[in-house]
């Protein structure tokens, strides 16, 4: 058990096509305020070459978690779309480790009817990277997505550690099949949901207030679904707000 008045640990999971440099607008934002650390989940980052599993995934977090000793921190588990709801599921076999979870761009229920067009788009992009031909530019397209998206400093420095657009396919079906938002109820621990005003996951809000209450639910105006990295001045705000009002 943590001790009385340990210091706060945040351990951030990125979203899919990304990886752990994807936070550094996040953490510049945090500095002197909490202190981070971070993860890449299999398929990403320098995990590149591991295939992606939900298996493999909640073992990474719980290698990231250990680092950190909950013995001696009090751990505020924190993660982006893929990463959300891979920390959610997480917490939920393990939250009593935890002094929080922190959910962003993830509260709509994976097999809600965005599914199928999930599930369309990484089915194409199975089989697009899978021709040479093709591969080549779908990775180029996509490295102009990002930098148009979340900015050209944050791009660099994820396609330098190793981009994940190779694993959306089974990182996609797997969320689709593996997480429910009805994961919410076995985490008792406080959890703040963060969306960006525009970001198409808000669709399942509803929901989980239904499912927890006592969710703490926090917009980004002007936000899309990239808001850690495209507005992390008011995301670290609400981040380090809920932070310092978890029991000591």
């Amino acid at each position: 058990m943590t001790r009385a008045g340990a210091p706060i640990r945040l351990l951030l999971v990125h979203g899919s096509r990304l990886n752990s440099a994807s936070w550094i607008p996040l953490e510049e934002a945090l500095l002197g305020r909490i202190v981070c650390h971070h993860v890449d989940l299999p398929g990403h980052g320098l995990a590149t070459e591991l295939p992606f599993t939900m298996e493999g995934a909640l073992e990474a977090v719980s290698a990231g978690v250990a680092e950190l000793d909950p013995g001696r921190h009090r751990v505020v588990l924190a993660g982006h779309s893929l990463g959300g709801y891979v920390a959610m599921e997480w917490a939920a076999q393990h939250h009593m480790v935890l002094s929080g979870l922190v959910l962003m761009g993830s509260t709509a229920q994976p097999s809600s009817r965005l599914a199928g067009v999930y599930r369309a788009m990484g089915s194409a992009l199975r089989a697009g990277l899978g021709d040479e031909r093709r591969a080549s530019q779908l990775r180029e397209t996509d490295a102009a997505s990002l930098r148009r998206i979340i900015g050209e400093r944050t791009t660099d420095a994820v396609l330098e550690r190793g981009p994940g657009l190779a694993a959306i396919p089974d990182a996609w079906d797997a969320v689709i099949d593996e997480v429910d938002l009805r994961s919410l109820t076995e985490v008792d621990v406080p959890i703040l949901a963060i969306n960006g005003e525009f970001d198409q996951f808000r669709v399942g809000e509803g929901r989980a207030r239904r499912l927890r209450q006592d969710l703490e639910i926090v917009h980004v105006p002007g936000a899309t679904h990239f808001a850690p990295m495209t507005h992390p001045a008011p995301v670290a705000r609400a981040i380090a707000e809920f932070v310092s009002g978890l029991p000591a």
